[in-house]
């Protein structure tokens, strides 16, 4: 039967269907192999190019990640050290060490470093520390001397771009930093017992923060009738009396800041040590013995003061310091007693100034007093006190530093007009101070003492504008933070 079926005519005719359709479906592919195979050709060109693009891309991302976290760093080095730049920055050797240094840290190592938005990078990593910014059009930053702007660049080869001429692809990050933003501008580092105290009848404002770091119950005292204004207020014990605030509730039992002083990183200036000088006469610049005034016009330039400085200003007397560091010790006063310190007393119609000028107090025996006699009346007196800090430097912002391990006590008592000013901070470690300071603000106050007595005026206030200052306020220390 099967042989019969082989032979059959059904048999033929299903062979000829078949081979027709054999015919009809091979042949057709065999006339469009070309166009598949340049089809499937530009589509691995395609797919390849894409694949490509994404190794380069992606090495570029991982390169500009590596960048960015060196000119971060940067940033924070080169900002943390504008305290002791001055107005080098950021040419100063020292901002430019740490920012190549942070960035070796992070495993990059610059070739060219560039200054103030000028020159030309190198061929390869190239650092360029501009302070103040200067390198985007609109930064709010710009001019502002305490921002430092770091800019990190590098020409990176390319994988697969460079099969199409792009052989090298600039890859650059930029980061600012700021030094010192401020914060609290009174501090008060005795731990224990009342750290500060607010008699009867003072009103005190400040535009910042306070900072009582006394565990006592009794840490922050006052009496009826006397007032505090600030923003913030925190204590590391308790408060006790009637105190009225107007924008703050005092925040009890904070645990103290770290570090617990501000200024602790202070050193003592390079000259503490130097022979006293030599000179009995205006223009003073320095002596071997307590320099005693009374009265006159008198000139005084920076130099070492063995016995300290006492002056009366009688009526007509111009007392002026001339710019610079005074360093105040111990010595050989009137009757052989040993004299020393800051003693300034003014009256009517005299006048005391002094810019850009550092007292720094070895002590242990003379103290700080700058008093006028006419303060706490209703009638603001005649007398004029124009004493301001360094703008820059180290001591940027300091006007009156007593060694530490010194306790001597400081008295400040003026009924300050407007045409007068006492500017800078007021550091004593290790001192009480007894501050009844009747003024309209200045630019910024800072008061940092182991103990704080406000007393006697009927108006104490606190600025925090350190917009004069180059490097920001000096309780942030060595402190930066990122700002882009």
């Amino acid at each position: 039967m099967l042989r019969a079926f082989v032979n059959s005519p059904i048999r033929r005719s299903f062979r000829r269907a078949f081979l027709r359709l054999r015919e009809k479906f091979v042949t057709i592919p065999q006339q469009e192999d070309g166009a598949i195979l340049i089809l499937v050709a530009v589509s691995l060109i395609i797919i390849l190019a894409l694949l490509g693009l994404a190794v380069d891309v992606g090495h570029f991302q991982q390169v500009k990640r590596t960048l960015q976290n060196a000119a971060d760093a940067a940033a924070l080095a080169a900002a943390t050290e504008m305290r002791i730049c001055g107005n080098n920055s950021p040419n100063c050797q020292a901002m430019q060490t740490a920012a190549q240094s942070a960035m070796v840290e992070n495993g990059i190592t610059p070739t060219t470093v560039l200054t103030n938005c000028t020159g030309t990078p190198g061929s390869g990593v190239t650092l360029t520390l501009n302070s103040p910014a200067c390198a985007v059009t609109g930064d709010p930053n710009s001019g502002k001397s305490n921002y430092v702007e770091a800019i990190v660049s590098e020409p990176v080869q390319t994988f697969f771009a460079s099969l199409v001429g792009i052989r090298t692809v600039n890859i650059e990050t930029r980061a600012e930093a700021v030094h010192g933003l401020g914060g609290p501008c009174i501090y008060a580092l005795d731990p224990h017992g009342p750290a500060i105290t607010i008699l009867a009848g003072v009103i005190v404002r400040s535009n910042c923060g306070v900072v009582d770091e006394s565990a006592s119950k009794d840490a922050l005292s006052c009496v009826v009738g006397a007032f505090l204004y600030a923003p913030s207020i925190q204590v590391s014990g308790g408060s006790e009396g009637l105190l009225c605030l107007a924008t703050s509730t005092p925040r009890t039992n904070v645990p103290a800041p770290t570090p617990r002083d501000p200024l602790a990183y202070l050193p003592a200036p390079s000259t503490a040590n130097d022979p006293c000088g030599t000179s009995t006469g205006s223009p003073y610049s320095g002596s071997s013995s307590a320099v005693n005034i009374i009265g006159g016009n008198v000139m005084l330039n920076p130099g070492i003061y063995c016995g300290g400085i006492s002056m009366t200003a009688s009526i007509l007397s111009n007392i002026t310091f001339n710019p610079g560091t005074y360093i105040l010790r111990d010595g050989p006063g009137l009757l052989g007693l040993t004299q020393g310190g800051l003693n300034l007393t003014l009256n009517t119609l005299s006048s005391i100034n002094g810019d850009g000028v550092l007292f720094y107090n070895e002590g242990p025996v003379g103290s700080i007093s700058v008093v006028e006699p006419a303060a706490g009346g209703p009638i603001l007196s005649l007398a004029n006190i124009d004493l301001t800090a360094p703008s820059s430097g180290e001591y940027g912002g300091v006007l009156f530093y007593q060694a530490p391990g010194v306790t001597a006590p400081a008295t400040f008592i003026a009924d300050l007009d407007q045409t007068s000013n006492l500017q800078g901070a007021i550091y004593l470690p290790n001192g009480s101070v007894n501050y009844a300071v009747s003024a309209i603000s200045s630019s910024y106050n800072i008061l940092v003492a182991y103990d704080i007595t406000l007393t006697a005026q009927v108006l104490s206030q606190f600025g925090n504008d350190y917009s004069t200052l180059e490097n920001g306020s000096p309780l942030n220390g060595d402190s930066s933070s990122l700002v882009q």
